[in-house]
């Protein structure tokens, strides 16, 4: 399952020449991450309310391409269960045909009181 989620460089996410400031990656996959389950139906909130939390327990970007202030990109997320309690996301950043970076999140499914646990059997079924 691949998902596209658009975003636009704000000026705010730029440095003193208006290059997207490399923090702002983080930030857009956790915009994608969430999307991306939206879209499979499995809202971020609702999955914390019914007590699956889903931190993050790592980041990998390779940066390949500037993004500018204004730049339209798309983040094409793919979305994979490593594990019974860890998924992750693999996501192109691209402007155009440009491939500007290349990331991958995962996430580890934890209860309210941080412990591990398994995800939950009806998310893994719409991964997999």
């Amino acid at each position: 399952m691949a998902h596209t989620h658009q975003i636009r460089v704000r000026y705010a996410e730029t440095d003193a020449q208006q290059v997207a400031h490399h923090s702002a990656y983080v930030v857009w996959l956790e915009e994608a991450r969430i999307e991306a389950l939206r879209t499979l139906g499995r809202s971020y909130r609702q999955l914390e309310a019914d007590g699956t939390l889903l931190p993050v327990i790592a980041v990998n970007v390779r940066y390949r391409q500037a993004l500018r202030f204004d730049d339209v990109a798309d983040l094409v997320t793919e979305v994979s269960v490593d594990s019974p309690s860890r998924i992750s996301f693999a996501t192109a950043v691209c402007h155009g045909e440009t491939l500007c970076a290349e990331a991958t999140v995962t996430v580890a499914a934890v209860g309210a009181d941080g412990r591990p646990k398994r995800l939950p059997a009806d998310l893994v079924a719409l991964l997999d």
